[in-house]
């Protein structure tokens, strides 16, 4: 199996399609199916799909089955704090750079949210 069969076998186990991996690659469909046609696509690439998906970056050269590359979630440095998805770190990067009102905004829509999948 090469780079491309695993791209396709990692796309159609998120069960979404090639626009869709190619919106987050900047590339269109056409690109991602010449991906998955040669195997020929940039390492960065590949490390962008893996920091998205949580996969392992090995998971595009190896033979392994994709669930031993799955890193479900990163521990915190402090033993004392929740686990942390993997992925997020960015995420709250990203929210702790915003103005404080937009900042309470989002917590607002989060808790309810969370109110709302909680029931």
């Amino acid at each position: 199996m090469n780079i491309g069969d695993r791209i396709k076998e990692l796309r159609k186990e998120l069960k979404i399609n090639q626009k869709e991996l190619g919106n987050l690659l900047n590339v269109t469909q056409q690109v991602i199916s010449h991906y998955e046609c040669t195997g020929s696509i940039d390492a960065s690439k590949l490390s962008t799909i893996s920091k998205r998906y949580n996969i392992d970056i090995r998971y595009f050269y190896e033979e392994r089955p994709l669930s031993d590359f799955k890193t479900a979630v990163l521990r915190p440095n402090s033993t004392q704090g929740p686990d942390i998805p993997a992925g997020w770190h960015e995420l709250l990067d990203d929210v702790s750079s915003l103005e404080q009102d937009k900042i309470r905004f989002i917590e607002t829509v989060v808790r309810a949210l969370l109110k709302e999948f909680s029931s």
